[in-house]
């Protein structure tokens, strides 16, 4: 009995060695608006911002970027790639290597692509897009509550305890998972299609308009809107609509909104429904086994957030700016050139910040309904740091008071948070500070 119990222990032992050496490598990333960035290195460059992309069937790296890490040009050849915008001929370099953290990808071919543009719309510089050269290669888990990318051989099951198998296929040559769903519309009809699992997509679900116009949507929708997309390729014109639900595998979820492409030559078709979104998929912690062509899902801290509704947002936004339009009109409103509104309460007599000056601030900050967001009058301790670091509204009226003065400022969104808002700002939203310049000093 006592050899047994010593066998049994130390086969718990090695199993719990070959789980731990059957993770390759943990990847940290940051989950910055919509998207997953990575960091990266390839050639003779520094370190690189990429996003990691399930939708992304082949690595992409920025030209100008290309050109500072030293990617040689003997190995590069004309290329078209496919996009949502349509097809566009690229530069392909043949045969690179790129190092995700401490992993390194090899034998990879890279397209180069001018990011000057979606980096602007993004916010931050964009080198690169990676996703299926990882995928192919390992079992990838997405953690999304522990912002970890972790890597494990694909010779060995991952541990999927705890989450839900959903089988898929890849359609003909393009490499991204595809499972059926089924959307309920307002008008509380149910259609059911397969959806691509894209986290590059930045909305809850891309509706194809081939399956739009085969099940007459036009018709079917309710209120819509009109809006710009991003291709990578192109400009695309999209629609906007609210639904009642979705579902997949047991996972439901409550009204929400959703874009349809746009393409008036496009015929209609059944079957293909669109592309599910990072609004959806960071709900859950991620496994993909391409291998086994299974991912696996698990709610994690987010999975009952309530969705944004875009003809909400569009009627809350419509809301504050008939708000400012007539705040301006009352006595003491002062509007600036870029819109934004004060009322002064008090006129201080010291000096105007400058934008290079560490400056203390005291504010109490609203929505135009009266709900307070935040306060530095609350634990008594002033925001104290150089203007770059405030709101574009809160800046441009800071470097108008001088010191010891207090303003009411009604702040548009656009000199805010704008239209996609902030963790505890709907977008759209005017925001009101009473605020108090308390001093500015140089450093």
């Amino acid at each position: 009995m006592r050899f047994r119990n010593i066998l049994l222990a130390a086969t718990l032992v090695l199993g719990s060695i070959h789980t731990i050496y059957a993770q390759v490598a943990e990847l940290p990333f940051e989950f910055r608006g919509k998207h997953l960035f990575v960091k990266a290195q390839t050639g003779t460059s520094d370190t690189l911002n990429f996003i990691f992309d399930t939708g992304a069937t082949g690595a992409m790296i920025d030209s100008a970027t290309a050109e500072r890490a030293g990617i040689s040009k003997e190995s590069r050849l004309p290329a078209s790639v496919a996009g949502s915008g349509g097809s566009q001929s690229y530069i392909m370099a043949l045969n690179q290597s790129i190092k995700v953290g401490n992993t390194e990808f090899k034998h990879i071919n890279l397209t180069m692509v001018n990011f000057a543009s979606l980096s602007s719309g993004l916010g931050t510089k964009l080198d690169g897009i990676i996703g299926y050269e990882v995928m192919n290669r390992y079992i990838t888990k997405i953690d999304f509550d522990r912002k970890k990318i972790s890597l494990y051989d694909q010779n060995q099951p991952a541990d999927t305890t705890g989450y839900t198998a959903i089988p898929f296929e890849f359609n003909k040559s393009v490499m991204i998972p595809r499972f059926p769903i089924s959307i309920t519309l307002a008008n509380g009809e149910t259609f059911n299609g397969k959806v691509m699992f894209d986290t590059g997509n930045a909305f809850p679900l891309l509706i194809s308009t081939p399956f739009s116009k085969f099940h007459n949507f036009d018709s079917k929708l309710g209120e819509t809107s009109r809006t710009i997309g991003r291709g990578m390729n192109a400009v695309t014109q999209d629609q906007v609509a609210d639904i009642k639900s979705m579902s997949f595998n047991g996972f439901n979820f409550g009204p929400m909104s959703v874009r349809l492409t746009l393409n008036e030559k496009a015929e209609a078709k059944d079957g293909y429904l669109g592309i599910l979104g990072i609004e959806i998929i960071k709900r859950f912690n991620v496994i993909m086994d391409y291998g086994r062509k299974r991912i696996y899902l698990k709610p994690n801290d987010s999975f009952g957030n309530v969705f944004e509704r875009e003809m909400e947002k569009k009627r809350f936004k419509a809301e504050n700016a008939a708000f400012l339009m007539k705040n301006k009109l009352k006595p003491g409103i002062k509007t600036t050139s870029s819109g934004l509104q004060y009322r002064i309460i008090k006129t201080g007599k010291g000096s105007v910040p400058k934008l290079s000056d560490r400056v203390s601030l005291h504010f109490k900050t609203t929505l135009i309904n009266g709900k307070k967001l935040w306060s530095t009058y609350d634990d008594g301790k002033p925001w104290v740091h150089h203007l770059d670091k405030a709101l574009e509204g809160v800046k441009e009226a800071a470097l108008l008071m001088p010191a010891g003065s207090k303003w009411v400022v009604y702040i548009p969104s656009d000199l805010a948070c704008g239209d996609d808002g902030d963790e505890d700002v709907p977008g759209g939203a005017t925001l009101i500070y009473e605020m108090e310049v308390l001093k500015a000093e140089k450093d």
